[in-house]
């Protein structure tokens, strides 16, 4: 299994950043994993049974996304500087 790897800049204007939080923007972890989710090109998930949260971002901040596709189960981790951001599982198919 390869793994691939590719930079991604946390958006400067989200709506998400108005209530998380106004006087000092994180993206919320949910909206990482939208990223997330859209640098695969496969579509959604149909589910993402691990995720871990290490470390909040900044808008933007670049991070660097690696994963390794295993068919209809794809493992990410995504880090900043060096640094661990958050790592997981995507599934996708019905039958995952």
């Amino acid at each position: 299994m390869t793994e691939l790897s590719t930079e991604i800049i946390v958006p400067l204007n989200h709506p998400c950043y108005t209530g998380h939080f106004p006087e000092r923007p994180i993206l919320p972890g949910v909206v990482l994993l939208e990223l997330v989710v859209e640098q695969l090109g496969r579509g959604a998930p149909h589910a993402i049974p691990a995720v871990k949260f290490q470390r909040a971002l900044a808008p933007g901040e670049t991070f660097t996304l690696h994963w390794r596709d295993g068919g209809e189960r794809v493992s990410f981790r995504c880090e900043s500087g060096g640094v661990p951001v958050a790592e997981g599982t995507i599934e996708y198919g019905a039958g995952a």
